[in-house]
């Protein structure tokens, strides 16, 4: 009962602060307008994928509250969503930093009072059943049925990583090619590396890996949007960003869906 209060407490606050966000975001307030001047950031991510990302996180975690799952996951996104947050305050030296490191505090805390919520659910001596798979269950495996796919895609992902921290030619033609804002770059091997873990993480721990080759999709499906709404529709489109998406979906759709 006391999980259970906690976890509907901290959806609660959270899904607040989304919609907020999303609001703010999506209507041009002054307040994200004149943080997204001061962290370079572009009027036009206001929207997307900023106001968007609030929007479908607080729709997440309302749905979270039938599949717990789905909160995991939304919560999970918001915790990467602050963190480059902060990592784009600190790159300019912006050091007013306490609505990103609330926003990290509430969506880390979301994220382990719902996954203790699930786990307490999953625990057949309180005769609740499975309610953290839920649909997710039935049709996704808890650890991958091919192993080797998982390693490869991580393999990839840690190299990407090292060629990010000090940009090679290419990655930084990329970067500068979709308009990724230069506060955001010394982010980007930090989601690298998070990726990473979560895949090896994922051989072992239930659900880790398909919710991060699932974060991974949608990763790539934003870096294609990115380099269509750029028109950069050379090799970075094809082979950096397209082919990453189809590994992704490959090892998602061998490796985790039943």
């Amino acid at each position: 009962m006391a999980m259970t209060a906690t976890y509907l407490t901290l959806t609660l606050i959270a899904s607040i602060a989304a919609l907020g966000g999303a609001v703010l975001n999506l209507t041009g307030h002054r307040i994200p307008v004149s943080e997204a001047q001061r962290l370079s950031v572009p009027m036009e991510w206001l929207r997307f994928p900023i106001g968007t990302s609030y929007g479908l996180g607080f729709l997440g975690l309302l749905v979270g509250l039938a599949v717990p799952a789905v909160g995991i996951v939304a919560a999970a996104g918001f915790v990467v969503f602050f963190v480059l947050a902060i990592g784009a305050h600190l790159r300019v030296g912006d050091r007013s930093l306490g609505r990103a490191v609330g926003g990290l505090a509430l969506s880390l805390a979301t994220l382990v009072g719902t996954g203790m919520y699930a786990a307490e659910q999953d625990d057949p001596s309180t005769g609740s059943g499975h309610r953290l798979g839920g649909v997710v269950e039935a049709y996704v495996n808890d650890r991958p049925d091919l192993w080797w796919p998982v390693v490869l895609l991580a393999v990839i992902q840690i190299g990407d990583a090292a060629m990010c921290f000090k940009p090679v030619g290419f990655i930084a033609q990329c970067f500068t090619d979709v308009g990724l804002p230069r506060a955001l770059w010394p982010v980007m091997p930090w989601v690298k590396i998070a990726a990473t873990a979560g895949l090896i993480s994922g051989l072992w721990v239930p659900y880790v890996g398909a919710l991060t080759s699932a974060a991974l999709i949608v990763y790539f499906v934003c870096a294609v949007s990115a380099h269509i709404r750029a028109r950069d529709i050379g090799r970075n489109l094809v082979l950096n960003a397209t082919l990453s998406l189809v590994l992704c979906v490959a090892v998602f759709v061998f490796c985790f869906l039943r």
